[in-house]
């Protein structure tokens, strides 16, 4: 038989097969490329609706812990948790009635306190496609870890509690001021620099708290004078002779303050003492590890530092330079007669030559005053206050329940509630945790 051939309208031949799979290759068009880009576009709106509703729950979160913070209701004991209820938060302006995506949502935020933060369990409903009960189903089993990366999410406490038995060490030497640190530490405190001073915890005992006590140390030095018998025509001190003034007393001579340390070396004077010594920048290391610097890094002599606090020092030194200068009276006429520097006004002396006055060396600190009606006009007193430490540490038992059990079985057996027997100091209450989730509908 004679196989037919068919032509087109200009004459040329047909593919017949080619023809025959049209249809089949029209299928094939749609399903490769129509299909996949619908299926993109339904993913696409379904991620967008999943994150609009994700953005909801978090302010709805961040409202329910603001207004828990303001109203003083946040829980404070581990496990405990308080409910939020939606209208609250629109009456109260913490939400914003106006908002789309929200005006229409009633339910609760539940706020869990978890160890130092907060969970939070949002049952948010006629909110559209972000009704919690109509976008999920129902609770996962319970799971030891936490369900990262789900929604809705409830955390349960299980407890169990240790006897406990509170004890506090003695208390530590007094600290200066200059040997604390400048950081307030976890205990609302200044601790010791060197913490290793402290006294020690047993071994077995954990720190709970550490008090301080402080009172003030007390140290004196006495002024004294020179006393003199006339007036006389006599100048202010000064090194070198001034004018109009013939004679030097040389039993008025005394020295100035030591300069401040500088880098310059002063200008020399038959006067003058010069003295040198090794400049450092001391610094101390704080609990960043960031290096505090003495006197903002400038170079510094090591008897103007406490190297106590400021215990370290760069290796790169230089030197410094101070000086003091003699200085005298000047007169004419008739010379003073003046005692020896004395706090007690001598019988024939009756004028005190004010700049001559001298502190002596100070005394040592002492937590007694030694400042009395007899001696406070000469008697200059400094005090400082001085600081001590204890630690106050918890010994536990073993754990008293064989297994950790829920709120209301715990409270059963230990027939008292969760927040009271969290304050009694004759028990540790311990709390751990378990998390469900809600699955997708």
């Amino acid at each position: 038989m004679k196989r037919q051939t068919y032509v087109d309208e200009t004459g040329n031949p047909i593919n017949q097969s080619l023809e025959n799979k049209k249809p089949l290759l029209r299928f094939f068009f749609v399903f490769g490329t129509i299909v996949p880009v619908v299926i993109i576009i339904l993913i696409i709106v379904a991620i967008v609706q999943n994150n609009s509703c994700l953005n909801l729950y978090s302010s709805l979160k961040t409202a329910s812990l603001n207004y828990a913070k303001d109203e003083g209701s946040l829980p404070t004991i581990e496990g405990e948790s308080i409910s939020v209820r939606l209208d609250d938060l629109y009456n109260s302006k913490y939400l914003s009635s106006t908002n789309t995506d929200n005006n229409l949502c009633s339910g609760s935020v539940k706020i869990t306190k978890y160890e130092e933060d907060y969970l939070y369990t949002v049952d948010a409903r006629n909110c559209g496609k972000c009704s919690v009960n109509q976008k999920y189903g129902s609770w996962s089993k319970e799971q030891s870890s936490y369900p990262s990366g789900k929604a809705i999410i409830d955390v349960i406490p299980y407890y169990n509690y240790y006897d406990r038995e509170i004890s506090s060490t003695e208390w530590s030497n007094y600290y200066d001021d200059d040997e604390l640190s400048d950081e307030t530490s976890k205990y609302g405190i200044r601790l010791p620099l060197d913490k290793e001073t402290l006294p020690q915890v047993p071994k077995e005992g954990k720190t709970v708290n550490i008090e301080n006590n402080t009172i003030y140390y007390y140290r004196y030095r006495d002024r004294s004078w020179k006393w003199y018998d006339i007036r006389g025509d006599y100048s202010d001190f000064s090194s070198e002779q001034p004018q109009n003034y013939a004679n030097k007393d040389e039993s008025t001579e005394q020295y100035t303050e030591w300069s401040e340390y500088s880098l310059n070396y002063p200008g020399e004077k038959d006067y003058r003492t010069i003295e040198q010594t090794t400049g450092y920048k001391f610094y101390y290391l704080n609990d960043q590890g960031d290096k505090i610097y003495y006197n903002a890094g400038k170079y510094s002599a090591r008897e103007d530092v406490n190297t106590v606090k400021y215990n370290k020092a760069d290796e790169e030194t230089a030197t410094l330079y101070r000086y003091r200068d003699k200085q005298w009276r000047w007169y004419n006429g008739q010379k003073r007669r003046y005692s020896g520097l004395t706090s007690r006004q001598p019988t024939d002396k009756p004028y005190k030559d004010t700049e001559t006055e001298t502190l002596s060396s100070p005394s040592s600190w002492d937590p007694k005053s030694y400042v009395n009606a007899s001696n406070q006009e000469y008697r200059v007193e400094e005090r400082k206050i001085m600081t001590r430490f204890r630690i106050q540490y918890e010994i536990l038992s073993l754990k008293v329940l064989d297994k950790p059990l829920n709120k209301k079985d715990f409270e059963k057996k230990v027939k008292m509630s969760v927040p009271v027997f969290a304050t009694n100091e004759n028990y540790k209450l311990e709390v751990t945790y378990k998390f469900k989730y809600k699955k997708a509908s």
